[in-house]
């Protein structure tokens, strides 16, 4: 276990920024919210902020862009992609535990299976990540309820706690041990107190999540309950409000569904684009002739529910979703993930009872 003062940190972040574009979170100072900021220029600014809880964004964007050229056409090259594509290498400081635990689920579809995505591999290969606490919990967070906790457990090179003066740092992997060694400079061996004092703010954390999150199911057991209730009308009360804007798809860390669509390049020559897609909108599922499996509305909302909790829990093993609660605070309908659970829970309780 380590400390490095806020000082040291900043010069840490200044130093491996030249290995590639880093990222830090700053606050806006209108909403409160963070975001994800390149730094290009030190010192860093006034509003970055390690504190509090996740980014607005969420961390698989440096991995899968929202929008990007996969091909151009025709081409000489051939169909072969070498590891000497302009992918930068990306810094990214301030990842809380649900980003990390989302990004280790999106691994295993993208780079663990039969079919490897090599634009996401070269990406994700190339990202070194700074993992963070969260010192407080939104309204919306529910990452207890997954069994996890509120700061990073695995899936970063360094992970970082904000204490008095500084921060209580340890490697979570070989490069994050390589990282600390080679800047062992900036870091000292962390005292029992400066430990003490990040366990008391964990402990703090918990305890909010905890009182927030009291009235609604844990996901233990939620994927038998969810599968019984295929059929339901309670689908089409949840989905009854839903606009189907795609809003909850598209900041979800652990959605990576993806469009391809061809654009004009200039003369003759043409763009194969890469771009995130929703399931929640019409035209996602429609094939030929215009048949479309999901034409209704509560089909598709009752999807993303089943492809999280049921689907994948079958194929990869763990329920896509991490409880970071983004969809929650974006959904422009006011549509709450833990309540639309509870009340299949309780549909399904009342079922067993009767």
């Amino acid at each position: 276990m380590h400390f490095i003062d806020s000082t040291n940190f900043e010069r840490f972040l200044k130093k491996l920024s030249v290995d590639g574009e880093l990222y830090v979170p700053v606050r806006d100072g209108e909403t409160g919210k963070l975001h994800m900021e390149r730094i290009e220029l030190f010192p860093l600014p006034d509003n970055f902020c390690i504190d509090g809880l996740r980014t607005v964004e969420p961390l698989k964007a440096f991995a899968q862009p929202l929008r990007c050229p996969v091909a151009d056409y025709p081409s000489t090259e051939g169909d072969d992609m070498s590891d000497d594509k302009p992918f930068p290498s990306v810094v990214v400081a301030g990842a809380r535990g649900c980003d990390l635990t989302a990004m280790q689920l999106v691994d295993k579809v993208q780079t663990e299976g039969e079919f490897t995505d090599p634009f996401y591999k070269i990406r994700r290969d190339r990202m070194i990540v700074i993992g963070a606490d969260c010192s407080e919990c939104g309204e919306s967070c529910f990452c207890n309820l997954h069994g996890a906790k509120p700061w990073p457990e695995k899936g970063c090179d360094v992970a970082v706690a904000r204490i008095q003066g500084g921060y209580v740092a340890e490697a979570q992997s070989e490069r994050g041990e390589k990282l600390i060694e080679e800047n062992k400079d900036l870091f000292v061996d962390a005292r029992d107190q400066q430990v003490k004092m990040r366990d008391e703010i964990r402990a703090k954390v918990v305890h909010e999540l905890e009182e927030n999150n009291k009235a609604y199911p844990k996901t233990a057991g939620l994927s038998e309950i969810v599968r019984d209730a295929l059929g339901d009308g309670i689908w089409d009360d949840i989905s009854a409000r839903c606009v189907e804007c795609g809003a909850c798809t598209n900041i979800c860390p652990t959605c990576y569904c993806f469009l391809l669509f061809d654009q004009k390049a200039g003369g003759s020559h043409f763009q194969r684009m890469f771009s995130w897609d929703s399931c929640q909108v019409t035209g996602y599922a429609r094939m030929a002739a215009m048949a479309n499996p999901r034409a209704r509305l509560t089909d598709r909302v009752k999807h993303r529910y089943y492809h999280k909790y049921d689907y994948l829990p079958l194929s990869h093993g763990a329920v896509y979703c991490t409880g970071c609660g983004r969809c929650i605070d974006s959904c422009s309908a006011s549509i709450d993930m833990r309540d639309a659970l509870r009340k299949v829970k309780e549909r399904s309780g009342g079922k067993k009872k009767a």
